[in-house]
């Protein structure tokens, strides 16, 4: 009986113990909920509580390699918020809210374009980046930290960290706008020439659409990703050319000698020169819309052929395109939007120019949603044959990055196309 009893009292501390750690475990539990929901209910007080808004220097990409932007955010409610970006023209007020996951998570659940453009697929954003995954930005960010004088983010998708700070008064509205000017500005022009410190001019690397520049005296150095901003370029990080490191660059309004004004460091070492975007490389990276009344009466010919053989076989076209979708092709809308894909064809600079381009039938076939080669050889093949293998030369009214251009055939000058940046519907009867 002893020994019984004995057995039983060296049991007791471990089950004491063990109960001790149940309830330091359904403690440590509740405190957890708790910081969480402190934390969640911080994030949405900081972010209201500044009335005048954000603003936040936004690189998409956690290698930089699509360039920077800027966003500014304005939390009008516990629901809503505000954003505005400088890609695009004023704000949009879209919802948001603060989620408990592994930290508060904030999270743009409500479409805005000046945010989730930066996350869209390359097809959809404009043809930047890959056609799944685009510019790889974030639109749900763990907030890390969360008060009045900055609020510290890292993208949910990307591990890129960013920093909102404070605006003041009507600076949202304000300063967002002259963002939005100075990228505007600043977009009219796909070429840049660099004229190093010794007069020489030589060719930027820069690819329209994305704000990075190559260093055309070392082309084995980083490229130089940059934000623009009112008064000039500012640098993701300090780069070194021609023997300066900077990490910002002024901008120095036109003259008789610079018509469309440079950048230049603080020194005047060395300029980079906007041009004019030749009419050929703006035709290339562009999608441009089609329609039967805007064709030639040799393109109305294989037209009419195609309306004929898409009717019996029940295709209905909805819009048609011409240019870059992330890839070079014709890209058609058809069954009312259900059915979307695209057929390449090579838009080629003709070498020597600045207006003439040719195009090529490539046979590549891209499906986007539910586009088989039926499709094509069901009437949209007929699209193609007026196109294929000529060279056309490109007019219009408008000098400079124009929104609708005139393709002339060098060889046949009836056999013209004029197409759009707009969307044109109901392309066979427009």
């Amino acid at each position: 009986m002893k020994l019984k009893y004995l057995f039983f009292l060296l049991l007791l501390p471990a089950l004491w113990i063990s109960s001790c750690k149940r309830d330091e475990d359904r403690i440590f539990d509740a405190n957890a909920t708790v910081r969480m929901t402190e934390a969640v209910q911080q994030a949405y007080t900081v972010l209201q509580a500044n009335k005048a808004g954000w603003m936040m220097k936004f690189y998409p990409s956690s290698n930089q390699e699509f360039g920077g932007y800027t966003i500014f955010t304005k939390f009008i409610s516990q629901e809503e918020v505000s954003v505005a970006s400088d890609p695009f023209s004023g704000f949009k007020t879209s919802t948001y809210s603060v989620n408990p996951e592994s930290g508060p998570v904030l999270s743009f659940d409500g479409y805005n374009k000046n945010i989730h453009w930066f996350s869209e697929p390359g097809k959809d954003n404009g043809g930047i980046g890959a056609d799944d995954s685009g510019m790889r930005g974030d639109f749900e960010f763990i907030v890390l930290k969360a008060t009045a004088d900055s609020v510290v983010l890292k993208g949910k998708k990307s591990g890129s960290h960013l920093v909102m700070l404070p605006l003041k008064g009507d600076e949202f509205e304000s300063t967002s706008a002259s963002y939005q000017a100075a990228a505007n500005k600043f977009k009219q022009f796909g070429v840049f020439n660099l004229e190093t410190k010794n007069g020489e001019s030589v060719a930027m690397g820069y690819s329209p659409k994305m704000r990075v520049f190559g260093n055309p005296l070392d082309q084995a150095a980083k490229g130089m990703a940059f934000r623009v901003v009112p008064g000039g370029l500012e640098f993701y990080e300090k780069y070194t050319m021609d023997g300066v490191t900077f990490d910002f660059l002024k901008y120095i309004e036109p003259t008789s000698t610079y018509p469309y004004g440079y950048y230049t460091d603080n020194g005047n070492t060395f300029k980079i020169v906007p041009e004019v975007t030749p009419i050929n490389l703006w035709f290339k990276t562009n999608l441009w819309s089609m329609s039967y009344s805007n064709v030639g009466p040799i393109g109305q010919v294989y037209w009419n052929n195609a309306k004929s053989k898409l009717k019996a076989n029940g295709i209905t076209l909805n819009n048609m395109y011409i240019g870059n979708a992330g890839v070079e092709v014709l890209y058609y809308v058809l069954q009312n939007g259900a059915v979307e894909g695209a057929v390449g064809h090579n838009i080629t600079p003709v070498s020597g120019t600045v207006d003439q381009v040719r195009i090529t039938f490539t046979g590549s076939l891209y499906n986007v949603v539910g586009f088989t080669a039926a499709y094509w050889t069901g009437g949209l093949s007929e699209f193609t044959t007026p196109l294929n293998g000529r060279t056309f030369k490109i007019t219009s009214d408008e000098v400079n990055e124009p929104s609708s251009v005139l393709l002339t055939d060098v060889a046949a000058p009836t056999n013209t196309f004029k197409v759009f940046l707009k969307d044109i519907n109901d392309p066979l009867n427009n």
